[in-house]
Parts: structure tokens; sequence; C-alpha cells
């Protein structure tokens, strides 16, 4: 044992420290990837909460109800492949609440979430807009505005950011899935 005062026993200048416990790899992973999986959620909720927002005129006006006030937005109509990204936002709550006790089958369930609604409609909004967005690039023509840009940049960034943020968070959950595999899988491969 080691004090503050007083000599150091015989035999132990430091040398020795490869034999002393360690946290073992898959803790040291498991803490680090779940607080980079929790940022991502955040961000990715975060986001979630502005696609709410400019949703906000098309949701109400699709369950009946008419306030003037989101119609003096003047945004352009809903895309399907928006509506069907603000499911995603069920598959990042799956995956935050998958931290707290390692639980494997919920983060599973976010990978899947995280494929089929928010990847996707990603991949459905990308080929949507993707004449549109070399329309503006050749000619700068747009048809929409949104916020005072031209509406078919705002989703490209918006398709940009989402794509990184599923990439990652897809990263982050297979790297929790190794290393919550229980050992005794581990060493029955070897």
């Amino acid at each position: 044992m080691a004090s503050k005062s007083g000599n150091r026993p015989q035999g132990s200048d430091g040398s020795d420290h490869w034999h002393r416990e360690s946290i073992a790899w898959q803790y040291k992973v498991s803490s680090l990837n779940k607080t980079r999986l929790r940022f991502d959620v955040f961000l990715h909720i975060i986001l979630g909460l502005f696609m709410l927002i400019r949703l906000a005129p098309g949701l109400t006006s699709l369950f009946g109800f008419n306030f003037m006030a989101l119609r003096r937005w003047d945004l352009p109509h809903p895309r399907p492949w928006e509506y069907a990204w603000l499911f995603s936002l069920v598959a990042s709550i799956i995956g935050w609440r998958s931290t707290p006790h390692n639980n494997t089958f919920l983060l599973k369930q976010y990978m899947l979430g995280t494929v089929i609604f928010g990847i996707l409609p990603i991949m459905f909004g990308i080929i949507e807009l993707r004449n549109d967005l070399s329309a503006y690039f050749t000619e700068r023509k747009y048809t929409y505005v949104m916020f005072g840009m031209p509406a078919v940049v705002l989703w490209a960034l918006f398709l940009a950011i989402c794509s990184q943020l599923h990439g990652f968070g897809l990263y982050f959950a297979v790297v929790l899935v190794k290393a919550w595999r229980p050992r005794t899988e581990k060493l029955k491969q070897r």
C-alpha cells in the first residue's frame, strides 16, 4: 500500500505496474461510446424538434385543425420523406433508453429503426431533390423559399447533417453491441 509520507517498500519502484488490475477494455469502450451515442441521439432530437416546427402547418391541416398563425409562415408543403423521417425520433428515444442498463435488445431496435425510418427516408429525399439541387447549382433556379433561403439548399443541408448523425449513431451502436456481448460468447468464439 502506498502512503503519502514515509519510505516506499523495498522492491517497488513503480516498474511493477504491468501486473496491477486495470479496467477491462469493454467497460472503457462502453462508457465512451454510451456518451457518444447519447450526444448523437440528443442532436437527433434537436433536429427532430426543428423538423416538427417545419411540419407544424402540414400536421395541423392533416389532423383537421386550422391555425391562421401557422399558415402565415408560408412554408412549402411537407414531403412524404419528411413525415417518414419524423418517426426516427421514436428510434432515437429507444436508443437513449438502451444505454443506462446496457440493453442490447433495445439497442438493436434503435439500429433497425434508424435504418428504416432514418436512412431510407434520407435516401428518398436525396433522390427526390437531386434534380432541384442540380438546377439550383447550374442555373440558380429554385421553386420554394423557406426562412428567406432557397428550400432546396436547406433540405440538402438537413439531409447531409442527418445522414452523418445516423451514420455515427449506427457506428456507436455496433461498437456498443460488441462491447455488451456476454464474455461467455467471446470465449466460445476463440
